[in-house]
């Protein structure tokens, strides 16, 4: 049986643990609402720039006493941005949990966004940037994304290198001063915990930190073009489709990304079996299901030849067009065991499990027991996917390429 608690701490920001006695781990993950989605206009990778300097010193710890702290300490840290959040994760033995606590509240609450390494900070990301800028499965997904979702849910979370150049170091301060806030923020920790301990030692950390600004929630754009085109010289041609799908927190989600799992979600999906193997039309194919907070969406991808692509493109649309009309027991067994499998897998990473809870929390403002997310699966079933399938087939497709020769998009698929 698990042992999940939640405790709102004084602050407003939610305290989520799950206790797990018999591993001798302990992990936390700190999720701030301060990801992608809160970049200004044209200035999209403040959020990337700030968690990374975020690192580089905070309370009386210099940037490198700060790292220095944490490896005696054996923690496992690292830090990431997304759309909706910046994350802050840590991972260590049990025993050290108590004394990694401070030095991430103090990341949290009083980083010192040295303006000394800002330069370099920025230099860093702006490597990075370029090195997956020059990819071209990045850079179809980075305009198929922008143009199927509503600024700013569509803005890529790492940034954009002519953005990321043009700033400055209070952008990134006014960005952690208005977004590393209690409110919305989500702190769990998983593994052997003692929860009052917790508990008592968060409420120490945080019970005077308090907004000094109020977080506003970004305002929702229109969407792009239906279809496009990006001019790429190579013999090789990429295409990124996108259509809807409910949300996580949506009671359909589990049909939705089942249906989608039985298309692309590997080896034994139909796009596989269909367009890569019994065809031999391209080297890559899959698709798969992702979700924001109020919506949610199919994503597809395949790389391909120049000269098969716009037949790998007819092949992959016949294929979505066929989902609804029946799906085979056999087809769902298999996605079934696949999500059973990650599932149970899951819960021996003390890492997997504290992400996980935040996640559950911003989705659904609770966390599902193991058991509760199993009986979902469990009810998965031909008839309730076909059900959902039929209220709501595959339709107003976006659809991008990147390649010498742009493709035809039927106007039925993208209108």
């Amino acid at each position: 049986m698990q042992s999940l608690h939640n405790h709102r701490l004084s602050c407003g920001a939610m305290l989520l643990g799950e206790s797990m006695p018999e591993i001798e781990s302990a992990a936390l993950a700190i999720f701030t609402p301060s990801g992608a989605i809160h970049d200004p206009p044209h200035g999209c990778g403040v959020a990337a720039v700030a968690g990374e300097l975020m690192f580089r010193g905070a309370g009386d710890r210099s940037g490198r006493k700060l790292i220095d702290d944490l490896e005696d300490l054996g923690a496992h840290w690292s830090q990431s941005v997304s759309t909706s959040h910046s994350l802050f994760s840590g991972a260590m033995l049990a025993k050290h949990l108590p004394a990694v606590l401070p030095i991430y509240a103090d990341i949290i609450r009083r980083p010192e966004l040295p303006f000394g390494q800002f330069d370099q900070v920025r230099d860093m990301i702006l490597h990075e940037l370029r090195a997956s800028e020059d990819a071209p499965a990045h850079r179809l997904f980075t305009a198929l994304r922008s143009s199927y979702y509503p600024d700013p849910w569509g803005r890529p979370a790492e940034g954009i290198s002519k953005e990321v150049e043009s700033l400055s170091i209070d952008d990134i301060r006014q960005h952690v001063a208005r977004h590393v806030q209690p409110t919305g923020t989500l702190i769990a920790v998983a593994g052997r915990i003692d929860w009052p301990q917790v508990v008592d030692q968060m409420e120490s950390l945080f019970a005077d930190w308090h907004s000094t600004k109020a977080t506003s929630p970004s305002e929702t754009g229109t969407r792009g073009a239906t279809s496009g085109h990006i001019y790429h010289e190579s013999q090789q041609t990429h295409m990124g489709l996108m259509w809807a799908a409910p949300p996580y927190s949506n009671e359909h989600s589990y049909e939705a990304s089942a249906a989608i799992a039985i298309l692309g979600g590997g080896m034994s999906s139909r796009l596989f079996l269909e367009v890569r193997e019994r065809r031999g039309l391209c080297y890559s194919v899959s698709a798969g299901y992702q979700t924001h907070r109020t919506m949610g969406a199919a994503v597809c991808y395949s790389g391909t030849s120049a000269a098969r692509s716009q037949e790998t493109l007819d092949v992959i649309l016949a294929e979505i067009q066929r989902l609804p009309q029946g799906i085979q027991q056999e087809e769902l067994d298999r996605v079934k065991a696949r999500a059973t499998s990650s599932l149970v897998m899951q819960q021996e990473s003390v890492g997997s499990r504290a992400a996980s809870m935040a996640r559950q929390w911003y989705h659904l403002e609770r966390v599902m027991p193991l058991e509760e997310e199993l009986a979902r699966i469990n009810r998965i079933s031909c008839a309730s996917i076909e059900s959902w399938l039929s209220l709501n087939p595959p339709t107003d497709l976006t659809v991008f390429s990147l390649g010498e020769k742009a493709l035809e998009v039927p106007s039925a698929v993208s209108a």
